[in-house]
């Protein structure tokens, strides 16, 4: 379908606006270029001539939020049946004033360059005719006229687009307009098929449009009456004369068509906005999918930082297992290293024993030795005894004696010096398995410290991994928290744009039914109105019958008056008068005063 764009703009010091066609939405570069072909060709037809091109400063357009004048800054601004105004480069032959913008026209020419067909009723403003141009300087001063109901929000302000103005075939016929002008408009809703006469289906067809449900003989005597030279259509200059004819009729026929366009605009109107309705429910649809979309998120994530909860928890729990374990292995190291250090007291001991078995061992050695010079002494005693024995006869008996004695004295000495050499083998044999001993335990303590140390590094770095697995856990938790955060903080705006939508659907649906109902209700005034009309449509039609009744008596009275007077000789009378004086000829009409 046409893209269509209304520009207005001052040309020779008067407002005028332009309906612009387009195939298709414009960029800025073609709505300059259309624009400037327009005006320079509405230009050349007010003041035919060598005029300066029309050119193109900026376009301006009425912001839907604020009501305000805007700059149009991209072709994103633009609208089906949006209204811009044109401002032109400042120069001493142009000058521009304020006023209102009046209803659009067909350009002279369109888009593809052909020439225009002149006036178009299509307007954005149709509903409201009093729409002012924008300032360069400012806007507040100069805003559209039209206001909107504080009791009833705008569509804009909720978040949806007001479907453009509807109009059936183009039609929107304006309120307060003269005589001749409603003859012309009747005659041209009338001429359906537009060859510039009324047919006799179109005129009675238009008759039941309009509600005027006479009878056919009421609708074909209506037709003969307009139709004066009988060639079956009603032509301009009889239907002109039918409407002079019938000025009530007129006025009904052009009222109720155009209640009938506006029946039809207004109900386009409902269906465009009824139209949107499955936007706005894909917009709630979306929105509320977005809110359980971050609600799963949130949920999810609540659930995941139980979880890291529950981990942090755990972590926490074997971090302080890892450290008794730690503080149980400083146990075991300090009972080792006590243990260590008594085996090193031991060892001493034993080593102080060793010093002092050799020293005993020394000391048994020096009386081992004793005992062996006693026994040598004791043996060379015994051999002196015996050479004394050869010496001394007499001696014989003492000296045996004394060799008993002494012989027992070397035995016993013998003996000594065999269990001194026992006990002093004994005490050698006895210190090495002492000290070995003692040198094994403490070995053994040893490798129990550094078994001990082994165990207690191992346990410190498990509680170190146990208190890292702690800051993980809590950092994992952290970093959910967040998550979680931006999740409610994404549940917020997806809970709003889901109230958004909500409420633009409310409004939406109170908006179709406010416009149903007042629809409804001016179709029932109108009805109401319309039909205490058509009974004056219908008085004034009997009334022109009866009218006519009396012209044809009056003129067979005049007539048989005439013919008397001609009879009897005497004057025509004086009422009688030509055309040139005054007398309604042919196509005169009378035109009584409502």
């Amino acid at each position: 379908m046409p893209y269509t764009v209304f520009v207005a703009s001052d040309v020779f010091g008067r407002k005028t606006n332009l309906e612009l066609e387009f195939p298709f939405a414009p960029t800025m570069a073609e709505m300059t270029k259309q624009t400037e072909i327009a005006f320079t060709a509405e230009q050349n037809s007010i003041r035919p001539g060598n005029n300066n091109p029309f050119m193109v400063s900026k376009f301006h357009i009425v912001d839907e939020i604020t009501d305000d004048w805007v700059e149009v800054t991209g072709a994103n601004q633009l609208r089906n049946f949006c209204q811009l105004y044109c401002f032109q480069p400042h120069s001493t032959r142009y000058t521009e004033s304020q006023g209102h913008i009046p209803p659009a026209k067909k350009a002279v020419m369109s888009y593809n360059g052909s020439m225009g067909t002149g006036m178009s009723s299509r307007s954005p403003n149709h509903h409201s005719p009093s729409w002012q141009q924008p300032s360069q300087h400012g806007y507040d001063a100069y805003h559209p006229s039209h206001s909107h109901s504080p009791t009833h929000a705008s569509p804009v302000s909720r978040g949806y687009t007001a479907p453009p103005p509807v109009q059936k075939n183009g039609h929107a016929l304006p309120e307060n307009v003269g005589h001749d002008e409603k003859v012309r408009l009747t005659f041209e809703e009338v001429d359906a098929n537009k060859n510039r006469v009324i047919e006799h289906d179109e005129f009675s067809r238009s008759l039941r449009v309009c509600g005027l449900e006479f009878t056919t003989t009421t609708c074909d005597d209506l037709f003969r009456k307009a139709d004066y030279d009988n060639d079956g259509n009603i032509n301009w200059s009889e239907w002109q004369r039918f409407c002079e004819l019938y000025p009530a009729l007129l006025d009904s026929l052009y009222y109720r068509l155009k209640a009938h366009w506006e029946h039809l605009a207004e109900t386009g109107r409902i269906d465009q906005y009824k139209s949107q309705r499955p936007g706005l429910e894909d917009r709630e649809r979306q929105a509320q999918q977005a809110l359980e979309q971050a609600q799963n998120d949130a949920d999810d994530l609540q659930r995941r930082q139980a979880d890291a909860d529950a981990n942090v928890q755990d972590a926490q729990d074997k971090a302080r297992a890892a450290d008794d374990a730690a503080r149980d292995g400083m146990g075991d190291i300090d009972r080792a290293r006590q243990n260590k250090a008594d085996r090193d007291r031991d060892m001493q001991a034993e080593k102080e024993r060793e010093r002092q078995a050799q020293q005993r061992a020394a000391e048994s050695g020096r009386e081992m030795d004793d005992a062996n010079r006693r026994a040598a002494a004791a043996q060379q005693a015994a051999e002196a005894a015996e050479a004394a024995e050869k010496r001394a006869l007499e001696a014989l008996q003492n000296a045996q004696r004394e060799k008993e004695r002494q012989q027992n004295i070397a035995d016993q000495a013998r003996r000594e010096a065999q269990a001194a050499q026992d006990r002093h083998n004994q005490i050698i044999g006895d210190i090495p398995r002492t000290v070995e001993k003692a040198r094994g335990a403490c070995q053994d303590a040893d490798r129990d410290l550094q078994a001990a140390e082994a165990k207690q590094r191992e346990l410190n770095q498990k509680a170190h991994e146990a208190q890292q697995g702690v800051h993980d856990a809590q950092r994992r938790k952290d970093d959910l928290g967040r998550q979680m955060q931006a999740a409610r903080d994404r549940q917020d705006p997806a809970q709003r744009a889901l109230n958004d939508a909500r409420n633009a659907l409310s409004d939406h649906d109170r908006q179709v039914t406010d416009m149903e109902e007042r629809l409804a209700q001016e179709d029932a005034h109108k009805k109401q109105l319309l039909d205490e009309e058509k009974d004056i449509v219908r008085q004034e039609i009997e009334l022109r019958a009866q009218r006519e009744n009396l012209e044809a008596k009056e003129g067979e009275l005049r007539s048989a008056h005439s013919n008397f007077f001609h009879a009897a000789g005497r004057q025509s009378p004086g009422r009688s008068r030509s055309p040139a004086h005054g007398t309604p000829g042919k196509y005169d009409t009378y035109r009584p005063t409502y």
